[in-house]
């Protein structure tokens, strides 16, 4: 049978299967282009509308947590929650319409204290499309863990608790200021930079806290001078005979004080003590891993940098050197008797040279020190010392096979949560179930 063909106007032959099919072509095409883009933008719209509701919600947190605050009312105990009522925050001007997509919302917030943080349960009405009785179905089932990415969440507390003994350490010894930690603690004081030196606990010991305890550490040094029985005609001091007197007076002999370290080696003299030393580069690694050189990077004496900061020194070294001088008094006519160093006028030499003073050597450091009214040539240093203890517990197995809800746990130990927190015998632990809003 010969298969029928079918031309146009201008004679051209018609696929006819194509033109059958151009139906079935048809709808691929609405269901390939168009229906993903409908798609795409219901998606868009419910993304906005949902961001919309959430810039809401973060609204009406803000003002209520800022309203429970100014009332005095914010929850401080883990569990302990706080509602209010959403219209009070209009009306006391927490918040306003444009705040609320220009609507006056009702309905309630639950502020409840869930560690260092509180969770917002709200429960918005008339709120148009925010409305969560509208927007959201009914409450999941219970979870151990926070559900993240939920818009309405709602914590449960468990409650469960120890039995407890609260201890305390013996004090440990005393510790000056550059020995503590320039940071304070979570216990509002400065520790030890070294924690390992604060008194021991038991091993099932809880820190409940730590305590210091100052008081002032002494040391003295004694001045003395040398002493003498005439005035006469003498010089200042001075290392070479100065012009117009004729004679030294070796009983007056005393030395300057040592010169800072160079790299210059000093002029030679007969009455100059000369002294070397090797010199470094001291430097420390900042944060960033940076050499943090002492003196701009200049080569220093050990013993004149802070090595517990700069505890590092490149390799290579060279030589410093520093000096003192002998010095005199220089005199015309009578000499006079000079004694050796004291605090106080030896018999017959009733004048003090002041400018023969020196300094003894300090005492050690020690709680008391005996002054003495007359010790007018003692100075005295003060530092003050800190000693620290530690209160701990130690606490029972759990006493509940299970924790309980508020009500149960309040039955059971036949008191409130918050006189029972409050009794020192007892340790409460707080754990937390979660539910939130369906989608």
């Amino acid at each position: 049978m010969k298969r029928q063909t079918y031309v146009d106007e201008d004679g051209n032959t018609i696929n006819q299967s194509f033109e059958n099919k151009k139906p079935i072509l048809y709808f691929f095409f609405v269901i390939g282009t168009i229906l993903p883009i409908i798609i795409i933008i219901f998606i868009i719209v419910c993304i906005f509308k949902n961001n919309e509701c959430l810039k809401v919600y973060d609204k009406l947190k803000e003002a209520s947590l800022e309203y429970i605050k100014d009332q005095g009312n914010l929850p401080s105990l883990e569990g302990e929650n706080t509602s209010i009522q959403i219209s009070d925050l209009y009306s006391n001007q927490y918040l306003s319409s444009t705040n609320t997509n220009n609507t006056l919302c009702s309905g309630s917030i639950k502020v409840t204290k869930y560690k260092d943080d509180y969770v917002y349960t709200i429960d918005a009405r008339n709120c148009g499309k925010c409305s969560v009785n509208q927007k959201y179905g009914g409450w999941s089932a219970e979870q151990s863990s926070y559900p993240s990415g939920k818009a309405i969440v709602d914590v449960i507390p468990y409650y469960n608790y120890y039995e407890k003994e609260t201890s305390y350490t013996k004090w440990s010894d005393y510790y000056d200021d550059s020995e503590l930690s320039d940071e304070t603690s979570k216990y509002g004081i400065k520790l030890p930079l070294e924690e390992d030196k604060l008194p021991a606990i038991p091993t099932e010991g809880k820190i409940k806290n730590i305590e210091n305890d100052t008081t002032y550490y002494y040391r003295y040094r004694n001045q003395s001078w040398k002493w003498y029985d005439i005035e006469g005609d003498y010089s200042e001091f001075s290392s070479e005979q100065p012009q117009g007197y004729a004679n030294k007076d070796e009983g007056s002999e005393r030395y300057t004080e040592w010169t800072a370290y160079s790299l210059n080696y000093p002029e030679e003299k007969d009455y100059r003590t000369i002294q070397s030393t090797t010199g470094y580069k001291f430097y420390y690694l900042n944060g960033n891993g940076k050499k943090i050189y002492y003196n701009s990077g200049q080569y220093s004496a050990r013993e004149d940098v802070n090595t517990d900061k700069y505890d590092k020194k490149d390799e290579d070294t060279t030589t410093l050197y520093r000096y003192r001088d002998k010095q005199w008094r220089w005199y015309n006519g009578t000499k006079r008797k000079y004694s050796s160093l004291s605090s106080t006028a030896p018999y017959g030499k009733p004048f003090k040279d002041t400018e023969t003073e020196t300094l003894g050597n300090a005492t050690n450091w020690d709680a008391s020190i005996v002054v003495g009214e007359s010790y007018d040539y003692r100075i005295i240093e003060r530092k003050i010392m800190t000693r620290f203890r530690i209160e701990y517990d130690i606490l029972s197995l759990k006493v509940l096979n299970k924790p309980l809800n508020r009500s149960a746990f309040e039955k059971k130990v036949k008191s409130s949560i918050l006189e029972f927190a409050s009794n020192p015998n007892y340790e409460l632990e707080v754990t937390y179930k979660f539910k939130y809003r369906k989608s």
